[in-house]
């Protein structure tokens, strides 16, 4: 789903305006660029294990747990940036059949819906983030890893995409407000 303006630029080749611009986007590619970093060291813990286990007989501690958290960070701390580039799973058949104003307006659609539906998930994720921080809990294991900076990376995973899709909103719907009488 392309931009509403007919101005050639990033949104025509399928980024979006919005990506990258100001204190957001720096946020939003630092936690990308962390998720990256986690999906590294994943892959680098999951094979010392595998090498652990198969040539000494041994094991790496915790391995489960520490990769289970280092995964809720790689697929969650991205979705802002996903939402900025309009990363989404699209219909360009569709898409390609309605003009540019209804475009618009399923973008402001598809802004509403997806704030609806991750509220609940940002709120929860926030109420499990204060528990565990006041309860001290810990992750099962021989570490006792503590389960907070799991559900933080959680949170603001979540956070920023509801931040982005609320400014997607606010902009989108600022678009088909403009192209109301065209």
């Amino acid at each position: 789903m392309g931009a509403l303006s007919s101005e050639t630029g990033s949104a025509q080749q399928g980024r979006s305006p919005y990506a990258g611009k100001g204190m957001l986007g720096r946020v939003e590619a630092g936690l990308t660029d962390f998720s990256a970093i986690c999906i590294l060291l994943m892959c680098a813990y999951v094979c010392s294990g595998v090498i652990a286990r198969n040539l000494f007989g041994s094991q790496i501690p915790d391995e489960v747990v520490i990769i289970s958290e280092m995964m809720v960070a790689a697929v969650v701390l991205p979705l802002g940036y996903c939402a900025a580039e309009r990363s989404f799973v699209a219909v360009e058949v569709f898409n390609g059949m309605i003009g540019p104003r209804m475009d618009a307006v399923l973008h402001v659609l598809a802004a509403v819906i997806g704030i609806m539906a991750i509220l609940p998930i940002t709120y929860a994720g926030f109420e499990s983030l204060i528990k565990a921080v006041e309860n001290g809990d810990y992750n099962f294991g021989t570490l006792n890893l503590p389960e907070w900076p799991g559900w933080l990376a959680f949170f603001l995973g979540y956070l920023m995409f509801m931040i982005r899709l609320l400014v997607l909103l606010v902009t989108d719907a600022a678009a088909v407000a403009r192209a109301g009488g065209k």
